[in-house]
């Protein structure tokens, strides 16, 4: 259904125009009805056509875009609607963080009728003018991108405007690790602080663990008769909640091996938890946790970054990130001489080429000394 009404003009003899306005269905961000309005027709006739021209036009699948919508109004309609149900919950606080933080702020304001490829180029060129890393320019750009590619499928918008945009390329990040003799001092340390901590830091160096995996690790994954761990669980702590869900990858769920050295550690780990539960009775929580509280209740990640932080200043070693532990890891196995095809399973990367990218300063060494040793077997007694 259409209507119809005289719009007062200066430039039209007449002293008017007329307009139309014609529903289009149903918004379903809003649930409210969607209208569409021309304006500037010489005559009522005129606007009666193109309203019929244009009902049918509707009637034959025409999409008639809304440009009047912010992204202050859209971005949280997405993040709700439709990235909620599509990734998992430390990747949407992530999209939300990066949505508040970053994107909304300069770009709120705009309308989606706004915004266009220059606008779009500008935003990004203030992120590098920021010295944002190119990393997370990137994972700023792919968020921002998925969002206004969902708005084309929602019919809010003709073109997506990032397509036309320059972002710098993520260069390669050079990790931080440790040598093994910096490594040895910290758990040293470590042990004289806290033996609770010490267990925790022991498993993590000797096994490649990412935190989630770490804090999600129960007793019942733990087989001391076969010296494996089964790595099945992720904890995520978000707005006050300890939940525990899937795994970054497929790849992730995976068992690993351990030695004996880290089957003692958490043998008498879990004699000295045996103590606390009977200290605490009814009071200790039956999350059955490896690495926990006191209580048995899940050990909050902050905290553990803050004793972590504290240990390396008493031991006076290079000063990394906790998730720098896991690349210690795999570096040292590496220059070991284990196979980057039992790294990558070992870590529960998705793929070798991945293990080969991350630690590729460390595989030109082992090719080095690959083709140093074939030399000397060479030349040996010619």
């Amino acid at each position: 259904m259409a209507y119809f009404r005289k719009v007062p003009s200066k430039k039209a003899k007449s002293g008017y125009t007329w307009s139309f306005t014609i529903e289009t269905g149903i918004d379903l961000l809003t649930g409210k009805r969607k209208q569409t309005t021309r304006r500037g027709f010489a005559t009522k006739k005129e606007a009666e056509n193109a309203a019929k021209e244009l009902s049918t036009q509707l009637e034959n699948g025409l999409n008639i875009v809304d440009n009047k919508m912010t992204l202050n109004q859209y971005l949280p309609k997405w993040l709700e609607m439709a990235a909620k149900r599509k990734v998992k919950v430390t990747t949407f606080v992530n999209y939300e963080n990066v949505i508040n933080n970053r994107i909304l702020p300069v770009l709120g304001h705009l309308t989606l009728k706004d915004l266009n490829g220059s606008v779009c180029q500008k935003f990004f060129n203030l992120l590098i003018d920021q010295e944002l890393s190119d990393g997370y320019i990137k994972s700023i750009y792919k968020v921002f991108n998925i969002s206004l590619e969902k708005a084309i499928d929602w019919d809010l918008i003709l073109k997506n405007p990032l397509r036309k945009v320059d972002i710098p390329k993520a260069r390669k990040r050079n990790y931080t690790v440790w040598k093994r003799k910096e490594l040895l001092y910290f758990l040293r340390v470590a042990k004289d602080e806290s033996l609770d901590y010490f267990s925790l830091f022991f498993v993590c160096i000797y096994t490649g663990l990412r935190k989630g995996e770490l804090l999600g690790l129960k007793w019942e994954d733990i087989n001391f008769k076969d010296g494996t761990l089964h790595i099945q669980r992720n904890q995520v702590y978000l707005k006050g909640t300890f939940t525990y869900g899937s795994l970054k990858t497929e790849s992730s769920n995976r068992v690993i091996k351990v030695d004996d050295e880290t089957l003692h550690i958490l043998m008498q780990h879990k004699k000295r938890q045996n103590e606390l539960k009977l200290l605490y009775g009814s009071q200790y929580s039956n999350e059955n946790l490896v690495f926990c509280r006191k209580n048995g209740k899940p050990m909050h990640p902050r905290a553990l970054a803050v004793f972590f932080d504290s240990i390396i200043k008493k031991a006076e070693v290079s000063k990394i990130r906790f998730h720098d532990l896991r690349h210690t890891h795999a570096t040292l196995l590496l220059e070991a001489g284990v196979s980057l095809k039992e790294v990558q399973e070992r870590l529960g990367h998705s793929s070798i080429k991945m293990t080969g990218d991350i630690y590729a300063h460390v595989t030109d060494e082992m090719k080095s000394n690959a083709s140093k040793k074939f030399s000397e077997y060479m030349q040996k007694n010619s």
